[in-house]
């Protein structure tokens, strides 16, 4: 999803093929630059079932915003409403990924770093747990949300990937690597 760096710029990429999302864990690692204090806006893993071109809007939106019925798991880097230039958080069906948000400034995990980041998720069915993992300082956060993500996306199936957002500051979201595996027998 590694992009040109550009102004008011909204991407997302899914799997080509929807993925069981009853139980699973997925593992990625990701590097938001250049390193910088003044970058934005960020990006989200996100689940859906809106189809394989969907696409939320620009900059604060991260991609994500308006996609539904869906769930996201963010990662900020530009205070937009008062959500901090550093935090993470859970949305569903689209709604605008600020607030409300967790600050990741005092796990020392700094989405501002330039660092490769290692997000590792698992969903048992009830609760969605993130646990993110700065790989150069091995600072660690996480969190965790219950929620029924088959029920939010309207199956048991759904497209899983990546979007992202820039607006009149820019940063490059890549996608490094990425697992998913699903947990269900």
């Amino acid at each position: 999803m590694g992009r040109n760096g550009g102004t008011f710029e909204g991407r997302a990429i899914w799997y080509s093929t929807p993925l069981n999302i009853q139980k699973f864990t997925t593992d990625f690692t990701f590097q938001i630059t250049p390193a910088s204090a003044n970058i934005a806006d960020g990006m989200t893993f996100a689940i859906q079932n809106q189809g394989p071109t969907a696409l939320g809007g620009i900059g604060s939106a991260l991609g994500y915003q308006d996609v539904t019925p869906s769930v996201a798991v963010k990662f900020d880097t530009y205070n937009n409403s008062g959500d901090g230039v550093n935090s993470t958080g859970f949305y569903t069906n689209g709604a605008a990924p600020t607030v409300p948000a967790i600050d990741l400034t005092p796990s020392g995990v700094d989405l501002h770093s330039g660092h490769v980041m290692h997000a590792h998720l698992t969903y048992d069915g009830t609760t969605l747990t993130l646990t993110l993992t700065d790989t150069v300082t091995n600072a660690t956060f996480t969190a965790a949300q219950a929620i029924n993500i088959p029920a939010t996306v309207g199956a048991n199936t759904a497209f899983v990937g990546f979007t992202g957002g820039t607006g009149g500051a820019v940063s490059t979201q890549n996608i490094l690597s990425w697992t998913y595996t699903s947990n269900v027998c």
